[in-house]
């Protein structure tokens, strides 16, 4: 779909009949639209109905454009973050079967819609930031929409995991450390860091953004080929001349459904939940080991608040030296600090049993001591060893306050 162009008037004294001429204008183009509309249904033969999220082959026939429509947009609520989002789309828009196919779906799917919508709350705005401080299309803070429904718990038959969808080899591309503590493909601020560092990556390399992201889809190598093949056919490597399998050639339309949706939420008869354009979490960092089960109870919070904002944890114990922070929500931050000072004084760690692939340098991290202080509380000498199993006695006088917002 086409986006629209706004005119802005202000309404002020003096421009009354120039105002009432714009308006007769702005209805003779809605009355052209809507017998183009009409026209389109009586010779556009009705496509399948399918759920949002499943694949299916489409046809690639190009619709006639409708006249250009003149919006008035006199005051709209910059707090909300759809507003912001709508702001920052550049991605080129396409119209054809395919597209309107998964309108039809989302139409018809308005429980999924409105699911997929909740999930994306705590996670949105800080995506849609990370986007527009890169200079990047807003378009990029749907994907998640497609890839995982916004589930960061999301795993799909090719062992692809979170918002992103990363698989494992994209993952270690991508510096994403997958431990017994931590996957980070799960992990918002670090999937997101490389899922946007991946899309940079394929838009620098096609300059152009249909191809970015069906080689987020199908892989880089895959669309090159398929460009190559193109241009040996005489053909443009663009979008529609590609040769795509059926669940790639689905990508964008999927993606143009949901930008439509985002546009014009009315027309799909939903109702986009109220998100400020706000931050939703905060982020504490900390340099000592913390059990998450400990801090719910202290702070009177569930264990879901935490494991809903921090995904990437294999378990509810954070360690230091695997993840650099917890998220926790801004109404709730003082709470979760005022806890954290009772825990260092009721939940010292007192020891600690070594594991496969541990250091002394790792420990003294973990847990806010000096190494020195760590070899002289368990008798070691500059050239003892650590064995899997082995227990050792920590310290007391770590950091004074480990964490900080």
């Amino acid at each position: 779909m086409k986006q629209k162009p706004f005119i802005q008037l202000s309404i002020a004294a003096g421009r009354a009949a120039r105002l009432a001429c714009l308006i007769a204008m702005a209805g003779a183009c809605f009355q052209q639209s809507a017998l183009a509309q009409d026209q389109l249904s009586m010779n556009t033969e009705e496509p399948t109905e399918q759920l949002f999220g499943l694949v299916s082959p489409g046809l690639s026939l190009k619709l006639s454009k409708p006249p250009e429509l003149v919006t008035l947009d006199f005051a709209q609520d910059s707090a909300d973050v759809w507003l912001n989002m709508r702001s920052n789309f550049a991605v080129p828009d396409i119209e054809n079967q395919d597209v309107l196919m998964r309108e039809r779906a989302l139409q018809k799917n308005r429980q999924m819609v409105n699911d997929m919508l909740k999930r994306s709350e705590p996670y949105i705005y800080f995506i849609t930031q990370e986007c527009e401080k890169r200079g990047l299309p807003a378009e990029l803070a749907l994907i998640p929409f497609i890839e995982s429904q916004f589930n960061p718990h999301a795993r799909s038959p090719r062992a692809a995991e979170g918002l992103w969808q990363f698989i494992p080899s994209t993952a270690r591309q991508f510096d994403l450390k997958r431990n017994q503590w931590v996957d980070e493909r799960r992990d918002l601020k670090q999937s997101t860091r490389a899922a946007l560092d991946y899309l940079t990556y394929l838009y620098d390399m096609h300059g152009d953004w249909h191809l970015a992201l069906i080689s987020y889809n199908w892989g880089e190598g895959s669309v090159l080929k398929a460009a190559r093949k193109a241009e040996e056919m005489g053909l443009a490597p663009i979008l529609e001349n590609l040769d795509l399998p059926a669940e790639t050639r689905q990508y964008i339309p999927k993606l143009q459904a949901l930008k439509n949706l985002i546009n014009e939420p009315d027309r799909f008869g939903i109702t986009l939940p109220k998100v400020p354009n706000e931050p939703y979490f905060t982020v504490i960092k900390r340099n000592s080991d913390l059990d998450l089960r400990e801090v719910a109870r202290l702070s009177g919070l569930s264990l879901d608040t935490f494991k809903k904002l921090n995904p990437g944890l294999n378990q509810p114990v954070l360690y230091a030296a695997h993840t650099p922070h917890l998220l926790v929500p801004v109404y709730h931050a003082d709470r979760v600090l005022n806890s954290l000072k009772e825990y260092k004084k009721s939940s010292p760690q007192r020891s600690y049993t070594v594991r496969k692939g541990d250091t002394l340098i790792e420990i003294a991290k973990r847990f806010g001591v000096a190494i020195k202080d760590l070899q002289a509380a368990n008798g070691m000498g500059k050239k003892t060893r650590l064995k899997p199993g082995m227990r050792l006695k920590l310290p007391t006088g770590g950091s004074s306050d480990p964490w900080s917002l």
